[in-house]
């Protein structure tokens, strides 16, 4: 059995990471024997043609589309092309959308043959291998015209018996050009129900770990692959103190020099915690506080405080971490002055910090419960949940408010694009870089360029050709080509007189 695995596009809004579900889900077929390709449309020109191209040279017998919310009609249209290009494909598709909406997904798109729902290892493993389908638990599927939902699956509770994730079958360079992280996971499950996420219901209520010095290993083989930052991708790594202590003494161990970060809460946070993930050389720590407006915060079962916030980026910074603090707009209860009240909160806490809007997933208790919750729902158009626009109401906040507030952020940034510090001007350095970064990769404009003569300076040669195409200044394109063939990410092939480039 052949499968290929396809990342999907979605709007860039930050910066793409190669996710993990699809990383996890490579490795497990992998270990198992089993041939198994990645089409990667999130760093590439996502076209029909390069699926059919692909579809046709591969020849696979199942493809599998992972997904979030707002990528998910672009996912399930892949999947619907692929049938129309081979009937006798099966279509797979999962991630926390379609585990929540099984049975709308199978009703709105036939193409579709099985929807795999929350963790997908083992029971991708189980179609592959060619189990019949009602033995697999945990997948939604159509049998004699009526659709049929398995029993869930039960979560994995040894993480470690999962191989590690197989990195080398994406395009890694294309991301490092866009100066991507590498991502990494300590754990899942999330104890907290916040009524905005999935992640408790995706991942548990409890919490499983790794086995740290694993752990240690794969930030090792994402180091060795050229990623010079590593993101903890964890829901809530700092929730287990003592695995957290094991986990940095292991970096500690091997001497390993990097920097990393961590998403947190502020109450999973004391000096003692903070003090050895400095140690270990986690530089950036991202808080999820959501509102500056107490109410609300009780409302979303956030359960911490405002005094608490306060307390714990303090505490960050006193450590030497610098703090992201992230908030979510119109949130029941949000009204213009709430909005207000966040903003002010979030220049008050003297870190750095963004917005987010509402966007209420399937699978949430905010969406499932949004009439008692006072929320209204504009609209299902999935494509519209990038959590960047506004797709509800509430009784005091207009959809203009909250993109009023949004524009006044924005603009601030622009603003303070210039600011000092070392640490910002890295930052608006990546932000000036990442735009041209894209638009190559997105474009496939390296690909797209041909064979080039042989000269005494290839390089020149092919900063002259991108800056006649694409309208960036010309040292900009100079200076990011240098690097990025200096890193190693840009290379060319010769053949005779000639020579193309591409990525590594």
């Amino acid at each position: 059995m052949r499968t290929l695995l396809v990342n999907p596009p979605y709007p860039f809004q930050e910066f793409p990471i190669i996710p993990m579900g699809l990383l996890y889900l490579t490795g497990i077929l992998e270990e198992n024997e089993y041939e198994v390709e990645v089409l990667d449309l999130l760093v590439s020109k996502y076209t029909k043609d390069k699926i059919k191209h692909k579809l046709v040279e591969y020849q696979p017998d199942i493809v599998g589309v992972t997904c979030v919310t707002m990528n998910y009609p672009v996912a399930s249209d892949i999947l619907k092309y692929c049938k129309s290009v081979n009937p006798n494909i099966t279509t797979v598709i999962g991630g926390p959308h379609v585990t929540f909406a099984p049975e709308e997904t199978l009703n709105e798109s036939p193409w579709i043959d099985i929807v795999v729902r929350r963790e997908g290892e083992y029971t991708l493993l189980d179609i592959v291998q060619g189990k019949k389908l009602e033995d697999i638990n945990g997948i939604a599927y159509r049998a004699n015209g009526q659709i049929e939902i398995t029993p869930e699956r039960e979560l994995i509770e040894d993480l470690d018996a999962l191989p590690q994730p197989a990195r080398h079958l994406f395009p890694i360079s294309r991301y490092q050009a866009l100066a991507s992280h590498g991502s990494i996971v300590a754990g899942r499950g999330c104890p907290f129900n916040c009524i905005f996420c999935v992640g408790s219901k995706m991942g548990g209520r409890k919490a499983r770990y790794r086995n740290p010095k694993l752990v240690v290993d794969e930030i090792e083989q994402c180091l060795a692959l050229g990623f010079k930052e590593i993101n903890m991708e964890d829901d809530l790594l700092t929730f287990n103190h003592k695995h957290v202590h094991a986990f940095c003494d292991e970096i500690i161990k091997r001497g390993l020099k990097f920097n990393w970060s961590i998403f947190a809460r502020v109450d999973t946070v004391n000096q003692d915690i903070l003090t050895k993930l400095k140690e270990a050389g986690c530089n950036w720590l991202s808080y999820g506080v959501e509102s500056g407006n107490q109410e609300i915060l009780d409302i979303v079962k956030k359960k911490i405080t405002i005094e608490k916030v306060r307390e714990s980026v303090k505490l960050a910074h006193d450590n030497g971490i610098n703090v992201l603090v992230s908030f979510i707009l119109g949130l029941p209860g949000e009204t213009k002055e709430t909005i207000q009240e966040t903003i002010d909160f979030a220049q008050e806490l003297n870190t750095f910090y963004g917005f987010h809007v509402l966007a209420p997933f399937p699978g949430t208790e905010v969406r499932e419960k949004a009439a008692e919750y006072g929320l209204e729902i504009l609209t299902s158009d999935w494509s519209k949940y990038d959590a960047n626009r506004p797709v509800t109401r509430t009784k005091g906040a207009s959809p203009s408010d909250i993109t009023e507030a949004l524009h006044l952020y924005y603009r601030g940034i622009r603003l303070n694009d210039d600011s000092s510090s070392d640490e910002e001007k890295r930052g608006v350095e990546k932000k000036r870089q990442r735009p041209l970064a894209w638009t190559l990769v997105n474009g496939d404009v390296i690909e797209s360029l041909g064979r080039f003569k042989i000269s005494e300076d290839p390089q020149k040669d092919l900063t002259e050709k991108i800056a006649s195409i694409i309208p960036y200044p010309y040292q900009q394109i100079n200076d990011n080509l240098k690097s990025w063939i200096k890193e190693g990410l840009l290379m060319y092939e010769t053949e005779g007189d000639r020579l193309t480039w591409r990525w590594r």
